[in-house]
């Protein structure tokens, strides 16, 4: 599949990891961060926007940017043990095969917030407090930098007294739609949407799981009287832990 399909996959799914199987047996993972670097650091090497061949970057095949070997785990798996592997190997998913590796299933983010939505635990408690915001003017090419080099998947952006969203996969969906250069430079506020916001002194666990549930961009901020933070799925599964395990 080359990458420009798993792009537009992954976004009409609303998801940011697929399993790559062949025969049956697991061979890899990937994801929009695995996308993300390859244009990346494409970027960098080419040194300019005008030197991209983004048709032959998203051209190339989902093997040659996926995570392998996969970690993977063989059942049963509970919840907690699902949780501490994933929190300590900070990954979004977690493969479980059978003895002969043939993929079964996964555990992934999402799960827990599912399994999060009668937890009346404070949501502040479990929320990023230091939160990087992104320039309403930075191009997409930048911002999925930063993204990358920070490591995260959302970047909230502030235009006046508003905040958006971007994420990583809405803006890789405008690359693998449009690959140009122009794309690359256009403003990533394009591609944002407004953001989710909860009051952080009221907002449970539980209110974050069910908003982050029903969002693409699986991601909130929690606005205090002088603080704004944001809680990601992956809070989520630190959460379900601390609360549950």
């Amino acid at each position: 599949m080359p990458i420009t399909k798993l792009v537009k996959l992954l976004a009409v799914k609303s998801i940011e990891h697929a399993i790559v199987i062949d025969d049956g047996i697991i061979i890899g993972v990937v994801s929009v961060k695995d996308v993300a670097r390859h244009i990346v650091r494409a970027f960098e090497a080419a040194g300019s926007v005008e030197a991209l061949n983004l048709n032959a970057i998203l051209g190339d095949v989902v093997a040659s940017i996926m995570s392998r070997p996969p970690y993977v785990v063989s059942g049963p798996l509970d919840y907690c043990r699902a949780a501490s592997i994933m929190l300590s190997k900070g990954i979004g998913i977690l493969p479980i095969v059978d003895s002969s590796g043939s993929f079964l299933g996964a555990i992934t983010e999402l799960d827990y917030a599912l399994q999060s939505l009668k937890l009346d635990a404070q949501a502040s408690r479990y929320a990023t407090g230091k939160v990087i915001l992104g320039d309403p003017d930075e191009p997409i090419i930048e911002a999925l930098g930063r993204m990358y080099e920070h490591g995260f998947r959302r970047l909230p952006l502030r235009v006046g007294e508003d905040y958006y969203m971007a994420t990583m996969q809405s803006l890789l969906l405008a690359i693998a739609r449009r690959p140009h250069m122009e794309t690359l430079l256009e403003k990533a506020y394009r591609y944002s949407t407004p953001a989710t916001i909860l009051d952080a002194d009221t907002a449970s666990i539980a209110n974050a799981a069910e908003t982050i549930l029903s969002i693409p961009e699986r991601a909130i901020l929690l606005r205090s009287a002088d603080k704004i933070s944001i809680l990601t799925e992956r809070d989520l599964v630190r959460a379900y832990r601390d609360e549950h395990c």
